[in-house]
């Protein structure tokens, strides 16, 4: 007798009661506020933790995730009962609307939102619809709620650092959400669900009322409430050996189900007590079976096969609990599946029992209705077992029930990426709820790079007030930007759009001083002027700190803007010859034909959606041009932060920027600006060896919380993975994959993603391929 399971199994106990209404069929007493649910001496809580990549996680990662989980499952107190549940619920259509899809405005724009909008419902219906949640509920038995509260905050702690080991997290739920998930259960996931404790109380009306289906009928193998059908089932027997599948496919039914593991941990000395008289009495069977054979002159008989297997199991189990740190464990697992008619809830229960029998495992039904409710019970968040069904497993055998699949990404107010490759599902990006919103995409050309980011920049535009800024380098982004409604500047050595290289805003730069920020930008300029012999000295370095200095205070005390020719004067001025030579190299981009960059700025950078187009800068200038832009954006971003508003930064080719140090330098001190003004700068770029061959860019990309790879080269493929940690099973769909297809870096997860944008007006904007735009033209 395990005194442990015994004393448990007495807690858990209760009087059986008949119930006389739906509202008796829910067994909680009352809740909490904090999501406590007390019934009795019975107090419960419930955890959401979040999905992981198991799937798609290379061999040796699923061996670590496994142990990891087997360290989880090792550390539930034997005094509490723990429930791991999976709610596989239909995706709530009208809330989905509500925190998704783009409201219309009636500027115009409204076509392009009515097919964006379109494309997201059409998107939801291709895929499951059907989404995946899991929960961990604990249940302990105190003599108040001070005491559960306490044994509680406990629990709470220990499970977020081990959920995090894991790669996920573990979230506290409250009364609402988990009044919610019955809600949703018994009733129609589309009903409106508002708990307020107070205004029940004062109407003297019970939560129960809130949630309970309005009417429900047990019967002897299944229940039906409010026209929907249900039965639960049991896993009755399952093999020695089990695939870590079998969970993931078994829940893969597209319908609204439930399944639940009950777990009993065994403290270890009653464990290994137990297992030593299990294995006392299997000796003394052989004993006494030998002596029987003795007695009747037989001293060569062989130990019967069934009774040297318990001595062998019985040796084995024993040296798992003592050497190996398993632990003994009581488990049950429930399932409970809803359908809409009698005869497709006994198609689906086939589905399922074929699934177990696939593993060699029995699902079988509960007979009787007392014996349904008491598993709808069970297999429920709610925290109870009615059932006394147990197997004893070790924690390696419980393990392997583990409940993780892939990791979802559909976020309130989240930008459509494409949809998840193993689920089929929406991928809703909010790049607002990530640790930092730095971004960048990656991908050979014709990967679908370009197309990717249009459709952010055309979600950005429609969705949000936020001003929206691009450096394009290949004049791919001015289709979207004209029919959207921007600004575009175009920037060529035959153009008469301006742009001062000189101009600063109040509050420019990061370290808190303006001019030595705008100096160190000046001194990526020389170095890009002079990058084929060598770049610039540190006497240049001083130089040219001293003059921009200067140049700022005598604008200060004028009254002027400074521009490059005002620089190159105070350059003359010096006596040094390096002085001379800076003003000699600066000269072509003062004095001579590439003086773009040398006037005051004479075009509107104040609209809300901005594009510079640079196409015609030619090569020489390409790098310069896009570090001026760069240092025009960062003026934008200050001013907008002062005003409260974001913006959105998107730098296509940014690889030309780390080609030297002086502008790589520069262009990291204004990635860190943007993150901390709260600008979202995203670049772009097909050639990542240039970024990683700059430990600028090592650190920008490493401090990157959202990245994209699309289809890379074989070099490229291999410096990613080594830097972001990707297993080869991740890498294969990056790996000659088909445009559109890749994976996004989401925080600490790695999402397999397919975009396939279907055919239409943003399409048409969005494509780049020489058939589409003939086809468009037509």
């Amino acid at each position: 007798m395990i005194k442990s399971y015994e004393r448990l199994k007495k807690q858990n106990k209760e009087r059986i009661r008949v119930p006389r209404t739906v509202q008796d069929t829910i067994p909680v007493d009352s809740v909490y506020k904090d999501g406590i649910f007390r019934s009795g001496k019975r107090y419960t809580k419930s955890y959401r933790f979040l999905d992981i990549n198991y799937k798609i996680a290379s061999g040796e990662d699923k061996n670590n995730l496994f142990l990891t989980y087997s360290d989880l499952l090792n550390s539930f107190d034997p005094s509490v009962m723990t429930k791991i549940t999976i709610n596989n619920r239909k995706v709530d259509i009208k809330k989905f609307k509500e925190d998704i899809l783009i409201p219309l405005k009636e500027d115009g724009l409204d076509k392009y939102r009515v097919e964006y909008n379109d494309m997201l419902l059409s998107k939801l219906a291709e895929g499951d619809d059907i989404i995946q949640e899991k929960y961990i509920t604990v249940t302990v038995f105190k003599s108040n709620i001070e005491e559960a509260r306490f044994t509680f905050s406990r629990i709470t702690a220990e499970f977020s650092t081990l959920f995090s080991r894991l790669g996920s997290s573990c979230i506290e739920l409250d009364a609402e959400e988990r009044l919610k998930i019955l809600h949703d259960f018994y009733r129609n996931e589309t009903e409106e669900f508002q708990l307020d404790l107070s205004d029940l109380a004062r109407k003297g009306h019970s939560f129960k009322d809130l949630i309970t289906p309005r009417m429900c009928k047990y019967h002897n193998k299944y229940f039906e409430f409010d026209g929907k059908y249900g039965r639960v089932l049991y896993l009755n027997n399952y093999p020695g050996f089990l695939k870590d599948e079998f969970v993931s496919e078994l829940c893969d039914l597209n319908k609204n189900l439930m399944y639940s593991m009950d777990i009993i941990t065994v403290p270890t000395d009653e464990a290994v007590r137990e297992v030593e008289n299990k294995f006392l009495g299997v000796e003394k069977n052989i004993t006494d079976w030998q002596m029987k054979q003795n007695r009747n002159n037989n001293f060569s008989a062989i130990i019967p096969y069934d009774m040297e297997l318990q001595r062998k199991e019985c040796k084995e189990f024993l040296d798992d609990l003592i050497v190996r740190d398993q632990r003994m464990m009581l488990c049950n697992i429930t399932v409970v599946h809803l359908a809409d008619s009698i005869e497709e809830l006994n198609k689906d229960t086939e589905t399922l029992k074929a699934v177990a029998r696939k593993y060699v495992c029995e699902l079988e039904t509960l007979y009787f209705s007392k014996r349904q409710l008491d598993g709808l019970q069970t297999v429920l968040p709610i925290g109870v077992n009615k059932l006394n069904i147990t197997r004893t497993l070790l924690t390696e055998s419980a393990a392997v029930f583990i409940p993780f699949r892939a990791h979802e990404i559909m976020q309130k107010g989240g930008v459509w990426f494409g949809q998840n490759a193993i689920t089929n599902n929406p991928i809703l990006c909010n790049k607002a709820l990530l640790q930092n919103p730095n971004s960048f995409f990656f991908g050979i050309p014709g990967s679908g790079k370009s197309f990717l980011t249009k459709e952010e920049i055309e979600f950005l535009i429609l969705s949000t007030d936020d001003d929206i800024i691009i450096a394009d380098p290949e004049g791919e982004y001015d289709s979207i930007i004209n029919a959207l409604g921007g600004q575009i500047i175009r920037i060529g050595t035959n153009s008469t759009d301006y742009i001062n290289a000189m101009e600063m805003v109040e509050g420019y730069g990061d370290s808190g001083n303006s001019i030595a920020d705008k100096s160190q930008f000046l001194m990526s300029v020389f170095e890009n002027l002079d990058a084929n012999h060598g770049g610039i000295t540190p006497i240049d370095r001083s130089i040219i700190d001293r003059c921009v200095t200067l140049v700022y205070q005598e604008a200060k005390t004028n009254g002027y803007v400074p521009t490059l020719k005002h620089l190159y004067k105070k350059l003359l001025e010096q006596n040094e010859p390096e002085a001379k030579s800076l003003a000699i190299k600066l000269e072509l981009f003062t004095n001579g034909s590439l003086n773009i960059f040398a006037h005051e700025t004479n075009v509107d950078i104040k609209s809300r959606i901005l594009s510079f187009n640079i196409f015609n800068l030619g090569k020489q200038l390409k790098t310069l041009g896009l570090l001026v832009i760069t240092d025009a954006i960062i003026n934008r971003v200050n001013e907008n932060w002062r005003k409260g508003k974001r913006t959105h930064i998107f730098i296509d080719e940014i690889h030309v920027i780390f080609e030297n140090e002086e502008s790589a330098t520069f262009f990291a001190s204004a990635w860190r600006q943007f993150r901390k003004r709260d600008a979202y700068p995203t670049g772009i770029t097909q050639n990542v060896k240039y970024l990683l061959s700059s430990q600028q860019g090592i650190s920008m990309l490493s401090n990157s919380e959202f990245i994209v790879m699309l289809n890379q080269s074989a070099n490229d493929r291999e410096d990613l993975a080594k830097l972001l940690n990707i297993s080869e099973e991740q890498m294969s769909y990056i790996t000659n994959a088909p445009t559109g297809c890749g994976l996004i870096k989401y925080g600490g997860s790695i999402v397999p993603f397919v975009n396939k944008m279907p055919k239409g007006l943003l399409y048409d904007l969005n494509t780049t391929r020489p058939g589409d735009k003939v086809r468009r033209i037509h």
